[in-house]
């Protein structure tokens, strides 16, 4: 009777084990699609980021297959290196998920240095095999890119900032909502200070000389200074959102989470959770950071339509030659494009769109400094993001209390 009651017991443990392994990979999914990987306790590179970059980095291996089809073979001799080669790589990956204890065909649970050996090596062989050339110089140059690929992976899969733009992409009407809310108290100073601007005619005749790689490099500064204002502001918004001071707290937050069933009561200890790793507290200010990028760009393109419109109805052709000491508008010289409305003549036009993008960037960067320094667009801002990120703070610490404490 005894052993049939350890019987039991031994089953019990055993399904209680396999039910938390169930429940910490929907936290931990759950972590990863709202762009948070690092809040997964001992988040790994090889077992946690490059699996997940596994079937990209095997799309680029079958598509390198095809560099067998170079000059070096012609007719049916291509169809046949073609073949050998695509089963050497299938040949490859099944030997190297034997070797692993893996079925044949199944996505690597970890990933060491034969995958990679693989992943690196084999195109640089189909490239040599395909080529007439210089057989050393282009499997060189494809290792070295698939080396590229491999780190730019390898930071997107480690930072999750694909399922992050996503979740950011998901709450676009709230940006916009918070956008329009933040924008209508600066708008008098914003419109004054565009206008000014864009009715001025030297900015008119600077941007009839502006070549698109000059604006280009002039966005990019302008950008990279938004860029560190957002950095200044996401930093403080990060600062103390991680402490719970009772499970109450955590509980309302965990509504509609994988954590919801999980949350401890009341009775029990308050929450004790480990601090934020220098990672993880990185990937929490990394989604806030994307967050308010969003926001910005929203800014940027939204004054920037305006203003394309505004002017197409207000420049006529004539004052915009003038402006510009161009006679002839052609679209080979302005990208002129004449557009007839009630009977008048608009005129969309390359100056119209580099004055309208130019005033749109520094419009963008005065809501990035207005964010940062006035407390009411700051407080608005970390209200509604500081109350994501707790959320997700208290899903971990549900996970740690509930899943990773026992199982340690």
């Amino acid at each position: 009777m005894s052993l049939g009651l350890w019987g039991m017991s031994r089953s019990d443990e055993s399904d209680r084990a396999s039910d938390a392994a169930v429940e910490r990979k929907r936290c931990e999914r759950w972590f990863v699609r709202r762009g948070l990987p690092h809040l997964i306790h001992d988040y790994s590179a090889r077992s946690d980021v490059l699996t997940r970059a596994a079937p990209f980095l095997a799309l680029v291996l079958f598509t390198e297959t095809f560099l067998v089809f170079g000059d070096r073979w012609k007719g049916w001799g291509q169809a046949v290196v073609f073949g050998l080669g695509l089963s050497v790589a299938v040949a490859g990956v099944s030997l190297v998920n034997r070797l692993r204890g893996r079925r044949w065909f199944q996505l690597p649970d970890r990933v060491k240095g034969w995958e990679v050996v693989v992943y690196l090596g084999l195109p640089a062989v189909f490239a040599g095999a395909g080529s007439s050339g210089s057989v050393l110089a282009d499997a060189l140059s494809i290792a070295v890119l698939n080396a590229l690929l491999f780190a730019v992976g390898y930071m997107i899969t480690s930072w999750g900032l694909i399922p992050m733009i996503r979740w950011s992409l998901r709450h676009i009407g709230r940006q916009i909502g918070q956008m329009m809310t933040l924008l209508a108290k600066s708008l008098p100073i914003l419109l004054l200070f565009s206008a000014f601007i864009f009715l001025n005619a030297e900015i008119w005749q600077v941007a009839h000389d502006f070549t698109l790689p000059y604006f280009s490099m002039v966005a990019i500064l302008l950008s990279g200074i938004v860029t560190v204002f957002i950095a200044l502001s996401v930093r403080r918004l990060a600062v103390d959102l991680e402490h719970f001071s009772a499970w109450s707290d955590v509980r309302g937050l965990c509504a509609d989470t994988p954590a919801e069933t999980l949350v401890p009561d009341d009775s029990q200890p308050p929450p004790n959770t480990p601090r934020l790793s220098r990672r993880a507290r990185f990937n929490v200010s990394l989604l806030l950071f994307v967050s308010q990028i969003v926001q910005m760009i929203l800014v940027a393109l939204t004054v920037t339509a305006f203003y394309v419109v505004f002017g197409m109805i207000t420049v006529r052709e004539s004052t915009l030659a003038e402006w510009t000491e161009v006679e002839t508008l052609t679209w080979e010289n302005s990208w002129a494009v004449p557009i007839s409305l009630l009977d008048a003549e608009l005129l969309f036009s390359r100056q119209l769109l580099l004055v309208s993008a130019f005033i749109g960037l520094f419009s963008g960067m005065q809501f990035a400094v207005s964010v940062v320094f006035d407390t009411s667009y700051r407080s608005e801002f970390a209200e509604d993001l500081g109350e994501d990120v707790r959320e997700a703070l208290a899903v971990r610490a549900v996970y740690h209390r509930a899943l990773v404490e026992p199982a340690a």
